[in-house]
């Protein structure tokens, strides 16, 4: 849970501001309100002391079951956009009051001064601070549902990611079975070649010698034409003195 849920589930205890000072006065002015404006004492609201926790159960931001906006952006704005979240009507958000507590002259000063300014500016300016917090409340709820998508996003990518790799596996595996088994067959072919061919000149030299010894009954000398083991070129055949 969040902070700001953990907060507005037991409800909101608001700090007791002061009367309208100068700080919270130069804050209207640099607003475009003038402090004492009578338009604004009419608008000025109900100072709180407590809100409940029921004001902030309003319906929920826009749910985005695919959000467009990347979850590498750095920027929430575009998340706030997609949920459908826009300024309260008197424009005084969280942002704006964010920007206030950082004006300069406050700077410098103490957590619940600042506070105690800003909110004294916003009932000068008839703005309820119920409706700053309830607009951070639905950015906070717009910022969950996009973390929500996102956590789906992930999912869903990791299982499709997850079961491709698990295809391409079983593809490698099939590959290299069958790569495996070719490999195998071409060395047995290779082995069955090498073989077969020293049983062929085991053969050749048999049959070399059979026909050697036969032609050497008609030849003198060694000077038989027949080869045995590695072949050569044959020699005429020497014979006897021709018969004239």
């Amino acid at each position: 849970m969040s902070r700001i849920k953990e907060l507005v589930s037991k409800g909101v205890r608001l700090i007791v501001a002061d009367e309208e000072s100068a700080l919270s006065a130069e804050l209207l002015e640099q607003e475009g309100v003038p402090a004492a404006s009578p338009s604004a004492a009419r608008q000025r609201p109900v100072r709180e002391r407590e809100i409940p926790p029921e004001v902030f159960e309003g319906p929920p931001p826009k749910r985005v079951q695919q959000s467009s906006v990347p979850a590498s952006v750095a920027d929430f704005a575009a998340v706030y956009a997609e949920s459908g979240i826009e300024l309260p009507a008197h424009g005084y958000g969280v942002e704006k009051v964010g920007e206030m507590l950082q004006n300069k002259r406050l700077t410098s000063l103490a957590p619940e001064v600042r506070a105690t300014a800003v909110m004294a500016a916003l009932e000068a300016a008839g703005v309820a601070v119920r409706d700053v917090i309830q607009d951070a409340v639905q950015r906070d709820k717009a910022l969950d549902g996009f973390e929500a998508a996102k956590e789906r996003e992930a999912r869903e990518a990791r299982q499709k990611n997850e079961a491709r790799i698990a295809s391409l596996q079983q593809e490698l595996d099939t590959l290299v079975q069958k790569i495996g088994a070719e490999i195998q067959n071409l060395k047995r072919g290779s082995e069955d070649a090498e073989r077969a061919f020293q049983a062929l000149r085991e053969r050749k030299l048999k049959e070399e010698e059979r026909l050697h010894g036969i032609v050497a009954h008609f030849i003198e000398g060694a000077s038989n034409p027949v080869t045995k083991g590695v072949g050569a070129p044959a020699a005429p055949p020497k014979t006897g003195p021709s018969q004239a």
